[in-house]
């Protein structure tokens, strides 16, 4: 039996490189879509919300690896961090773009090439789309809007064979945040104190909420998963 082939989107970096790690340790055929590629064989530069740059991608992935069955999508750009009154409506365009149209882009592709194969889709949303939080306009309402996404197309793609899912990460030591707290002087103090476990997620503990959802919940579809040490259970 050939290896199960799984797109990962954003996995030249983060969340989504540990994911590619993580996925291939499990016996996973594994291809990266990434604005940035990595220097990784089967990693191929794709705008996620160039439906034809998608589409061509994806035939491309087929060729090399076979059909593709698996996608986790780790993709995204941070939010501006700054009062509602003050966020540039362009950038929220941009960031709403790559974060809810890409996902959907992406995923469509994937299942319109199916013919009658199962799939799974893992989405990653953020605990910010839980409840409500100051100067998270922008990213916060996209990643509930994945959230939806997510709920939605579990429901109309459930007879079709596919679930989806997605996790919500909480503060996790990616390189972005990390280098937020190098040259930023970002403080998570206050987050340690706050998460009920005391500190911050490591990438390859979101990879590992992400291969369990993609291919062990074998009748779990439709759910969005905490992987915040605790945080949303306490209350921000």
């Amino acid at each position: 039996m050939s290896a199960p082939h799984t797109i990962v989107t954003g996995g030249a970096s983060g969340i989504g490189a540990a994911t590619v790690e993580k996925l291939r340790g499990r016996g996973h055929a594994v291809t990266i879509f990434d604005l940035t590629p990595s220097a990784d064989p089967d990693s191929e530069a794709v705008d996620v919300t160039d439906e034809d740059a998608v589409s061509a991608a994806f035939d491309r992935a087929a060729a090399r690896r076979g059909p593709v069955t698996g996608l986790a999508m780790s993709h995204g750009i941070r939010g501006a961090y700054v009062p509602a009154l003050e966020m540039d409506i362009a950038r929220i365009a941009r960031l709403y773009e790559i974060h809810v149209i890409g996902a959907l882009v992406v995923a469509r592709q994937m299942v319109r090439r199916l013919d009658g194969r199962p799939g799974s889709v893992v989405l990653v949303s953020s605990t910010t789309a839980y409840g409500g939080w100051a100067n998270q306009t922008d990213y916060g309402t996209a990643k509930a809007a994945e959230r939806q996404l997510m709920a939605n197309l579990a429901i109309e793609w459930a007879p079709l064979g596919v679930r989806v899912n997605a996790i919500a990460p909480g503060h996790t030591r990616t390189p972005m945040v990390q280098d937020l707290i190098d040259k930023e002087g970002y403080d998570v103090s206050d987050v340690e104190r706050r998460a009920p476990l005391g500190r911050l997620a490591e990438p390859a503990e979101q990879a590992e909420a992400i291969a369990w959802l993609l291919s062990d919940a074998t009748f779990v579809t439709g759910q969005c998963l905490p992987v915040d040490g605790g945080w949303t259970a306490a209350g921000k």
